[in-house]
């Protein structure tokens, strides 16, 4: 009887204590599972107000390496060697995270919600569509983050340019949250280069209408 008692008194102090550490976990913004696995996501530019604009914006294709499409955090141990991170992983798609906030981010940079992410309906017809090819996007922790994408951006299927962007970001910390913050801010640098090439192209076709 005696032994039986302890036996579940030790489990009603590991059930208490397990919950607790969730609690704690739930109360900081990261969300735990019983096995410790925390989820991320990427955040975009805050929302700007929208003007009155006529400019449509199509964002996609995008596409990703095959190494990046996965739940885990992918980061570099060196030049040679990846390291995928089983207990810190994504809360969703990767790539639609992605998409998503490069949709955000050119929304509200270009102060427009004529905004739409491919395949978009047939009746949408954007002045201009962004391509993107991400062909890295990784880093070191506590070192710094490398993006380099390939895009390029169309006018009824007509290209008009084609860009490479190599962008690095240093990691402010050495906790994989620091990791996912300097990819945000990564994916910020590559928005505003792009709203830079289409405003130059607006700026350009309004000169040749006048003259």
């Amino acid at each position: 009887m005696k032994s039986s008692s302890l036996l579940r008194l030790f489990l009603i102090t590991l059930l208490v204590s397990g919950c607790t550490t969730l609690k704690e976990e739930g109360a900081s913004g990261v969300v735990g599972n019983l096995g410790g696995t925390r989820f991320y996501a990427l955040s975009s530019l805050p929302p700007a107000t929208i003007s009155v604009s006529t400019l449509r914006i199509g964002v996609g294709p995008l596409q990703i390496p095959r190494l990046l499409n996965r739940p885990q955090i992918v980061s570099r141990k060196n030049s040679n060697e990846i390291n995928m991170a089983e207990l810190h992983q994504w809360g969703g798609s990767y790539r639609e995270e992605l998409i998503q906030v490069m949709t955000d981010n050119l929304s509200a940079l270009l102060k427009t919600d004529r905004i739409e992410q491919y395949p978009w309906k047939f009746a949408f017809k954007p002045n201009y569509q962004v391509r993107i090819h991400i062909e890295q996007f990784d880093g070191q922790l506590g070192k710094n983050i490398i993006l380099k994408a390939r895009w390029r951006l169309l006018k009824n299927n007509k290209e008009l340019l084609s860009k490479l962007s190599l962008i690095n970001i240093p990691i402010k910390g050495k906790t994989y949250g620091d990791y996912v913050k300097a990819q945000s801010k990564a994916l910020a640098v590559f928005s505003r280069q792009i709203v830079a090439k289409i405003k130059q192209l607006k700026k350009l076709r309004r000169l040749q209408s006048i003259r």
